[in-house]
């Protein structure tokens, strides 16, 4: 593979623009060939002017910053550690001493507090009746255990906030929506406290890991760009180059010695407490798992290209995904053919029943497929959208060489996972169609559906082990989504509702379903007859108008989750009206509102697409007129401009347009009356371009997160630590060292404290060009208010690898090839 190929696939999609820009060196050595110019002024053009000058310095300036993040990090953990460690010391301290006067002297104060009143809460039990401790003991075990199954699967109701003190469960999670490192609610148990350090420490491991990478990276980077300048020009300024950066540089001096590399150090370090400390009172067992998840890491880091690819099978995975894809659309084809050539004789069947139900569990499998779609965009065009929905250290399962490789990404495997419901549902359609009968194709489908989910890990179908994380996080969002307003609001939350809201068509065809089957045959079951239809069309918007207001109760803020919140409650309208002007048949009275809705929330979902969720038309002066600065869809830049082409811009302008236009698809009730009669076709083809839409939609909104990720150069999930900042503050001159040793980290100043390099700012302009005004706060927001549509979720690996057997599965480089999942 060639270097650029190497460096492309190897960057971290965050930091992409830190990176030495090795495609654009080897552009300018081609231009200065072509001139006729002396060896001294190319030398001074490239080497001085452009590689030292504005690549070296970018990328070392990001170094030292990325240094100063990494001992930042590293404090905050030692802190935490020492004071796990002096807490464990008084543990054991108070279980070896009777005396409750005596504990009281040689105990901390906190913990003989708790200690008293655990005594005295014993005594009170004592005096119980014993059967009837025995069963109230019965039944906290038996909830303890439902609880932990709840939070382990993200499924444990929460108050927001704000209320959080009325809450029936306590919850000890992190505090979400804070940067990397969190703290706890509430001060846990040592047992749990150990498990949040361990986590913490290995996603700091896998952090320094990434440093290590890109500084790897572009140290090779410049060597060959400036090689290949000598091969090229027949000079000899690699050794020049490289004497003056061996000596003067941080980000090649330290790559040479291990002896000045503070990760190396930090390195040393993590192993040493996650290894030793974190394990000292625990059992071989324990101590054993610690190792291999910490080798499986280490393991993934080292792999190479030759690895991953002879352990593809995205080949297969896709070529099964491509045949089962046009078999499915084959026979939808025939099924389009039947609606349209249907006769009066089976008119009723075909379009009240049979077209809109399996219309509807098509619509969502085109959502499905689309959604694969977007997914190869954004790997094509370097968003990192696992990162954004998933919450990964940039790759859940370790740091490694070649992420943004196609034969590494899931899209293959969720593919595979998609023709599984696609070619039964087409084929079972097909006979449905065929024969004019809804039974029992339609309950075949809903089983066969039912059990793929439920299909045990051990499949007889190859690959559905590795689909196991994807069928949990479909239900389990799902049953979140159900629930909104109980839980708080991360992506897959936020990211699930908005898709739900384009596939009102499926939902409010459940009721046509039940209708078919609880009503006398012949009932009409549209949705001019079905009140139901209408209920279950506003309840998507529902559910999203919930998780706003859930969002404004844990962050208390009104903008913009208010706002965001009238939107859904417009939406909520515009379907009510929607179902009274069918229930109505079109009467003119009915009419009237529903136009009215159906402008008002066209006009507020369109300006809030394009402003809010895209943040477009917030640059209005600038190069990029009406856009952002940054335009990952554009393709790379100009290289002698530093500008997109403006052929590649005009896909955002496209795309804004054809939002604008299928939010007022509507109309199309409005000004043909008769087709609000469930006529089956309009209501289809006005459903399909609604999913459309969405599939755009999706593309430019998870742009403009991976947006806010770059210039806040995130690529770590948040970590939640057990204790904090006040009890850090109190505690932190302890140096609980059996040695009596400290383990401050003596690095040099100069190592870890940044050169030039600003602290992340705003990516965007403001909307607003008010001095001293109301509006300069509320300007100042629009440009991040999408970012606050959800909160951050913790990292949570306290489920991982919890045997040794999973631990040595997981290092299996197959398994990783094969989406490790």
């Amino acid at each position: 593979m060639k270097f650029a190929e190497h460096l492309q696939n190897s960057v971290v999609p965050e930091w992409k623009d830190k990176y030495i820009d090795y495609k654009l060196g080897k552009k300018k050595i081609k231009a200065l060939a072509s001139g006729n110019r002396g060896s001294a002024d190319l030398v001074e053009d490239f080497i001085e002017d452009w590689v030292v000058s504005i690549e070296l310095s970018k990328c070392n300036d990001f170094y030292q910053w990325l240094l100063r993040e990494c001992n930042k990090k590293y404090v905050v953990l030692e802190n935490q550690l020492n004071i796990y460690l002096k807490r464990v010391a008084d543990e054991e301290l108070r279980k070896n001493i009777s005396n409750q006067s005596d504990l009281d002297d040689r105990l901390s104060p906190e913990l003989a507090r708790v200690a008293r009143i655990k005594n005295t809460a014993n005594n009170r039990k004592k005096k119980r009746d014993v059967s009837y401790g025995s069963i109230v003991k019965n039944t906290e075990k038996n909830a303890n255990i439902f609880i932990e199954f709840l939070r382990q699967n993200d499924l444990l109701p929460s108050l927001p906030k704000r209320f959080k003190s009325q809450s029936l469960v306590p919850r000890v999670s992190g505090r979400l929506g804070s940067e990397t490192f969190n703290r706890a609610e509430e001060i846990p148990s040592n047992k749990k406290a150990q498990t949040m350090l361990a986590n913490a420490m290995i996603d700091f491991f896998l952090y320094v890991r990434l440093v290590k990478t890109y500084r790897d990276l572009n140290v090779n980077g410049f060597r060959k760009i400036v090689k290949k300048f000598d091969k090229t020009f027949s000079t000899k300024q690699l050794p020049i180059f490289l004497e003056y950066v061996n000596d003067n540089i941080s980000l090649f001096k330290q790559s040479l010695n291990e002896k000045i590399d503070p990760l190396t150090t930090y390195e040393a370090k993590i192993t040493d407490w996650y290894m030793n400390e974190l394990t000292k009172d625990q059992s071989t067992l324990e101590k054993k798992i610690h190792n291999n998840r910490l080798r499986k890491f280490t393991l993934q880091y080292s792999l190479n290209e030759q690895m991953i690819h002879r352990n593809n099978r995205s080949l297969l995975q896709m070529f099964v995904g491509g045949i089962g894809l046009g078999i499915s659309f084959v026979l939808f084809i025939y099924t389009i053919y039947r609606v349209v050539t249907t006769t009066t004789i089976d008119f009723y069947v075909i379009h009240k029943v049979l077209f809109p139900l399996w219309g509807g569990w098509n619509m969502i499998q085109l959502m499905g497929t689309l959604y694969n779609l977007d997914c190869f965009i954004w790997h094509r065009t370097n968003i990192n959208y696992r990162f954004i929905m998933f919450g990964e250290i940039h790759s859940k399962f370790g740091t490694r060489l070649f992420n943004n490789d196609f034969a590494t990404s899931l899209i293959p495997l969720n593919l595979y996972f998609l023709i599984w419901f696609m070619v039964p549902c087409s084929f079972l359609a097909f006979l449905s169609f065929r024969f004019d009968m809804l039974t029992p194709y339609a309950f075949i489908f809903l089983g066969w559906a039912v059990l793929l989910f439920m299909w045990p890990k051990n499949s007889i179908i190859p690959y559905w082990d590795k689909l196991l994380s994807t069928r949990k996080w479909l239900l389990v969002t799902t049953i979140r989504l159900i629930c909104s307003g109980f839980f708080p609001v991360e992506f897959g939350d936020f990211f699930m509702g908005d898709i739900v809201c384009s596939l009102t068509y499926s939902i409010a065809d459940i009721a046509t379903f039940i209708c078919v089957y609880s009503t006398v045959p012949g009932t009409n079951c549209g949705s001019s007859q079905l009140k139901s239809m209408g209920v279950l069309s506003c309840l998507p918007s529902f559910w999203r108008f919930m998780q706003c207001l859930r969002r404004y109760f844990d962050s208390d803020d009104w903008f913009p989750h208010l706002l965001n919140a009238g939107k859904y409650s417009m939406g909520i309208a515009y379907n009510a009206s929607l179902s009274a002007y069918r229930l109505s048949h079109h009467a003119k009275e009915k009419r009237n509102p529903f136009i009215v809705f159906g402008t008002l929330n066209s006009v507020y979902t369109s300006v809030w697409d394009i402003v809010m969720d895209w943040s477009l038309l917030q640059n209005i002066h600038g190069k990029n007129r009406f856009l952002r600065d940054d335009l990952y869809l554009a393709g790379r830049k100009n290289w002698k401009t530093g500008e997109y082409y403006s052929d590649r811009k005009s896909v955002y302008y496209m795309a804004m347009v054809i939002d604008v236009i299928l939010r007022f698809q509507w109309i199309v009730y409005a000004i043909t009356p008769e087709s609000i009669q469930q006529s089956a076709v309009t209501s289809f083809v006005l459903a399909f371009t609604e999913v459309i839409r969405r599939f755009i939609w999706i593309i430019f909104r998870i742009e403009n997160e991976h947006v806010a990720n770059v210039h806040l150069f995130k690529v770590s999930g948040e970590s939640s630590l057990p204790y904090p900042d006040t009890l850090v503050a109190s505690e932190e001159s302890f140096t609980p060292r059996s040695s009596g040793e400290t383990t401050t980290l003596t690095i040099p100043l100069s190592t870890v404290s940044s050169t030039g390099i600003k602290e992340p700012s705003s990516a965007y302009h403001a909307l607003f060009r008010r001095k001293a005004s109301i509006f300069d706060n509320f300007s100042r927001s629009i440009p991040w208010a999408h970012a606050t549509d959800f909160q951050r979720p913790v990292t949570n690996r306290s489920k991982d690898m919890e045997s040794e057997s999973e631990s040595e599965n997981e290092s299996d480089p197959e398994s990783i090839m094969d989406g490790g999942v």
